[in-house]
């Protein structure tokens, strides 16, 4: 699941459950790896940030044993598809909305008035806004036990909000691990968060690692991404020509857009409610198909809209048919299919092989398409403006009538006349 936390952003090399035992022991040591200290020191900086900046910002300071329970659930949940974090997309979005408004709520209050302003300059204006905001009252967090977490409706919302802030500390360390090709080892991770943590309570606070070491470690890790970037770039691009080889035969006739003419029923799409592995499970039959991104916020507010129209006409003999493109994991398609509650009625599949949307996307979504049977189709801009056409359109189609795709060619450019020559 791709969570849209407001208060991380989870970037690599940022580098400025329940019945899970206690924290396992975990220390830097001589001998301790690359990888070992490299997720220490992440720990570090996101502990710091929780612990320092984020508390000034929310006025009240994480629970670091909720904290580090979301970050154990983040991490289990990746490894295990089936399981469910504590919280809810709902009750996220809630959370996010409440502390959001605290933490803009404050930040105004630290704003200097007018008269005060005028005397200010930028500079001048932000230290005055930094001291103001030091200055504000930050509330104690219930006290860390070290133990699991479970959180029940009755939990406080500074639980829930610690939660949710290590639901995304796991989030950034999987995504960072993602980026190196490494699975960074979480006892690791933990004990710098907490180190972070101290290091706010206590300026004396020593880290298990001088900053000598860490900008040394920084600078190697540094150097590693930008090996692994090259490479990355370097086979999306051999990637690329090979989904355009692939694609090539499958593309047949083509409209005047460029687009193929119709929906071919060899075209990859693995099945995630359904079992198939092509189009062609759904060839010969009216089709109502809604093309998607899990993290898109336009495809999750039209599919609802989507379920509405499946339900309708499922009994007329539509079939409809979510694709999920290339970059969702099927965790987080399993997810927006909980999360929006879509039934029986809307099979659902996965652009694995990337060539639906290198055949029939321009790169956005979302799209909704109306399929013949005979495979041509229409391609419609927007569910919630076109919805009354769509209605129209599927009740042609089921009741025998193709529907039609009208385009215009593009307009040829104007060719540029040869100047006349000269007179002498």
């Amino acid at each position: 699941m791709k969570l849209k936390i407001f208060v991380y952003g989870a970037c690599a090399l940022a580098l400025v459950g329940c019945n899970q035992e206690k924290q396992a022991s975990a220390a830097i040591t001589p001998n301790s790896t690359d990888d070992q200290k490299f997720a220490y020191m992440l720990g570090t900086q996101m502990g710091e940030h929780a612990f320092g900046i984020l508390a000034r910002q929310m006025g009240e300071y994480v629970n670091q044993d909720a904290l580090i329970q979301g970050v154990r659930d983040m991490t289990q949940s990746t490894k295990d598809t089936s399981f469910k974090l504590q919280l809810t997309q709902d009750s996220i979005a809630a959370i996010n909305s409440r502390y959001a408004t605290i933490a803009r709520e404050r930040y105004e209050s630290t704003k200097p008035d007018s008269a005060t302003a005028a005397n200010l300059d930028r500079v001048a204006s932000m230290a005055y806004m930094d001291s103001v905001q030091k200055s504000l009252p930050i509330k104690a967090a219930e006290e860390g036990t070290s133990l699991p977490v479970k959180l029940t409706e009755t939990s406080s919302q500074n639980m829930k909000f610690s939660y949710l802030v290590g639901l995304q500390l796991g989030n950034n360390l999987r995504n960072i691990g993602a980026q190196f090709a490494t699975d960074f080892e979480l006892p690791y991770f933990e004990m710098g968060i907490l180190d972070g943590g101290k290091s706010k309570a206590d300026t004396t606070f020593k880290y298990q690692m001088t900053k000598e070491s860490m900008d040394s470690l920084n600078t190697r890790y540094r150097a590693k991404m930008d090996s692994i970037r090259e490479e990355a770039i370097k086979k999306q691009r051999e990637e690329e020509e090979k989904l355009k080889a692939e694609v090539a035969s499958l593309r047949g006739d083509t409209l005047v857009n460029g687009m193929p003419a119709k929906m071919n029923p060899g075209v990859k799409v693995t099945g995630i409610s359904y079992t198939g592995e092509t189009l062609g499970e759904f060839a010969n039959r009216p089709l109502f198909v809604f093309y998607f991104s899990t993290t898109c916020p336009h495809c999750r507010h039209a599919a609802p809209g989507i379920l509405e129209f499946a339900n309708e006409f499922a009994k007329d003999g539509l079939t409809t048919l979510a694709v999920a493109s290339g970059g969702n994991p099927k965790r987080g398609i399993r997810t927006f299919i909980d999360d929006l509650k879509w039934n029986e009625n809307i099979n659902v599949g996965w652009d694995e092989h990337r060539q639906f949307g290198e055949l029939y996307s321009d790169g956005y979504v979302p799209k909704i398409y109306l399929v013949n049977p005979d495979g041509t189709y229409k391609l419609y801009g927007s569910l919630e403006k076109e919805k009354d056409q769509i209605k129209e359109d599927i009740r042609a189609l089921l009741g025998g009538k193709n529907v039609e795709w009208k385009l215009e060619a593009p307009a040829k450019a104007e060719t540029a006349q040869p100047a006349a020559p000269v007179a002498k």
